[in-house]
């Protein structure tokens, strides 16, 4: 079985999937071998219980999205070699963008902890806000509280446009009445 034409967007999410697993393996070696020679062999006595149990589960949650966002995009080939499953396109938005997001913000986190600040962990407080604000508006709909302005267009419920269209076309009609 060999991969057509047809097949070519495979063959490329699977190359980039690849790439972008390689990168993020990349990227958690460097910033954990940073943190763990600066912060904790280099600095050891300011590195307190507190810091040891918040670094471990960060590190836990990112890791836990690696492995995640690494098994979907998981190719799967053929006993001949050939492309069968392309897993998952990790430039995909939703859930993958924010799993990523939150790897991103683990990483600044740890590096802003190990040069800058214990306080650079008050950072991390950015996604469970984030979450917060996507989530609140479709909460509040849920349960029937809607703003001003979105009952407005709901009525309407046409654009500007639309009216305007509806205008022309019942204008040169007669309407009779009995």
């Amino acid at each position: 079985m060999v991969c057509g034409p047809a097949n070519a967007s495979s063959k490329k999410i699977a190359a980039a999937n690849k790439r972008t697993i390689s990168n993020l393996r990349k990227g958690f070696i460097a910033v954990n071998v940073t943190y763990f020679l600066w912060r904790i062999v280099y600095h050891w006595q300011t590195f307190t219980t507190v810091q040891m149990v918040l670094y471990v589960l960060s590190l836990g949650v990112s890791l836990f999205f690696y492995s995640v966002l690494e098994g979907s995009a998981e190719s799967r080939y053929d006993a001949s070699g050939a492309l069968v499953a392309s897993g998952d396109d990790l430039n995909a938005e939703g859930l993958t963008a924010y799993m990523f997001d939150i790897i991103y913000i683990t990483w600044a986190t740890h590096l802003l902890t190990a040069f800058i600040s214990n306080k650079g962990w008050y950072l991390y407080l950015v996604i469970p806000a984030y979450a917060a604000y996507k989530i609140f508006p479709m909460a509040m709909s849920y349960f029937g509280s809607k703003e001003p302005q979105t009952e407005k267009a709901e009525t309407d419920g046409k654009s500007k446009r639309q009216a305007k269209m509806e205008k022309r076309q019942n204008k040169g009609q007669v309407k009779y009445k009995r």
